[in-house]
């Protein structure tokens, strides 16, 4: 299941939304807890409610698998889904809730708060459910391999999604509340990352109430679903695992650029916080947002291949050294051409300077046949460079930069894209990057990013030419204009 990791910053949790949301979490629950009571009555079976509960807590106690930076996968839901059956709905609720009140760990409280009325509100939910699609609540040795998967198996898969389907939402609008965050693309990004582990913990849950009730095996039968439960884990450890290294080797790339290009320390990762942003406001799917945060992140790793005397120097760059800089987008995608794993960035990487009214690098692209990867990475780009102190200039303030970057679109940038920038702007929170005295790096005359440097490169065909990955001119025999090409 999905531990909700509400907000990065612990700051956003003290809303005043937050703790209406939470109680209204907490409203939903007893409510549902109310419902259960009239529809089933309380436990019959509190041995089986407190074998239940100690299972549940030594779930949530083991090491959480992390998939992402807000999600976690635990074995909660296994109890959670069998408890639906063993001591329906209300026995459900109250093994979720006290499962997560031990849990120790540094978490705010009202995170805490909101686990516990999360994780109850899904205990009594799944058993109502289960109930609802005419799941049995009195199991016997004498059910037919049959009757146990149409009486028992198929309402737990119902069950099953049920909880992971609210489990999402909850956590998908306590971000919403929190950080403003859109809850479509959060829903299906948890969904895509957590979902598969609901299913096969779900099949487990099955085995738990087949053995506990049929097979009469009772709480031992905690003990036998161990060797399928510890599989679950480990091949869901690898699968974090795999993420880990694949966020390593962001790192490593991002701390290459930075070690190169010191004045720009930061920089990659607050524009793919930008891009991430605006991917989810424009409805983008969450293997799409991802893509899009990389090549934000990785947008400058080309820059690792440029001189450091054009990237450090103070001095105005004259022509060749603008083409030899400009290279550094598709000399980008020549360095990572072989990590499997960012082959969904390279579009974003490649054309990040391509201009709206077609005049950017390499392509000469315009307008909609811009990758849109590139276009929200420009966007971002572009307001980063503006809020961030240079050694030429001071940062802009957000409203400041905010308006400088409408001002360019249609022409250097998307308006679509920056209609998106100045919606989650509104939503979140973002401070310009200053720096003063020692702190200020030494950099060029002009940053590459400066919108100087995209006008200046602009109004010269000349050396747009030479960039690396330019169109090639038409030659004598071949009167048709570029534009006109297959």
């Amino acid at each position: 299941m999905s531990a909700a990791r509400p907000a990065s910053q612990a700051s956003t949790l003290y809303r005043p939304a937050v703790f209406a949301y939470v109680g209204s979490v907490y409203a939903f629950t007893l409510s549902l807890t109310a419902l259960a009571l009239h529809v089933d009555g309380p436990p019959q079976d509190w041995t089986a409610v407190a074998v239940l509960t100690v299972l549940a807590a030594g779930g949530v106690l083991l090491r959480e698998t992390a998939l992402t930076s807000r999600v976690r996968i635990s074995i909660l839901s296994i109890i959670l889904v069998a408890a639906a059956v063993i001591v329906g709905p209300v026995g459900a609720g109250i093994v979720g809730a006290v499962a997560m009140a031990v849990r120790v760990s540094g978490s705010p409280k009202v995170a805490t708060a909101f686990n516990i009325a999360m994780m109850s509100g899904l205990g009594v939910a799944g058993g109502l459910v289960y109930l609802a699609v005419g799941g049995r609540d009195v199991l016997d040795d004498g059910m037919s391999p049959t009757d146990i998967l149409l009486d028992v198996g198929l309402p737990l898969v119902v069950t099953d999604v049920t909880q992971c389907l609210l489990n999402a939402l909850f956590i998908a609008l306590v971000l919403r509340v929190s950080t403003g965050s859109p809850i479509r693309p959060r829903v299906l990004g948890l969904l895509t990352t957590s979902g598969l582990a609901y299913i096969g913990y779900g099949v487990i849950g099955f085995l738990l109430v087949v053995l506990w009730i049929p097979a009469k095996v009772g709480w031992f039968a905690g003990v036998l679903v161990l060797a399928p439960l510890l599989v679950a884990r480990w091949a869901f450890d690898q699968y974090g695992e795999e993420l880990k290294a694949h966020e390593r080797t962001l790192k490593a790339l991002v701390t290459a650029v930075e070690t190169k290009v010191p004045h720009n320390l930061g920089h990659s990762e607050r524009v793919a916080q930008l891009c991430e942003w605006i991917a989810e406001d424009i409805g983008m799917t969450p293997k799409e947002i991802q893509d899009v945060r990389t090549a934000g992140m990785l947008h400058d790793v080309g820059l690792v291949k440029v001189p450091s005397r054009i990237l450090r120097g103070r001095k105005v760059l004259d022509d060749d050294d603008l083409v030899v800089l400009a290279d550094h987008a598709l000399g980008g995608v020549d360095l990572i051409e072989e990590i499997e794993f960012l082959v969904g960035s390279k579009e974003g990487i490649a054309h990040h300077h391509e201009r709206f009214d077609g005049r950017g690098y390499p392509g000469g692209l315009a307008d909609q046949d811009i990758p849109v990867a590139a276009r929200i990475i420009a966007v971002a780009d572009l307001f980063d460079c503006l809020t961030t102190d240079r050694s030429h200039r001071g940062a802009l303030s957000v409203a400041e930069a905010v308006e400088s970057v409408t001002q360019r679109s249609g022409t250097h940038v998307d308006p679509r894209i920056v209609g998106s920038l100045v919606k989650v702007l509104a939503r979140h929170d973002w401070k310009v990057t200053e720096r003063v005295g020692d702190q200020l790096p030494v950099g060029p005359a002009l940053d590459h990013d400066e919108p100087e440097i995209s006008d200046l490169l602009a109004e010269r065909p000349d050396l747009r030419a030479r960039i690396k990955g330019a169109p090639r001119a038409p030659s004598l025999g071949d009167p048709r204009p570029l534009a006109g090409r297959p």
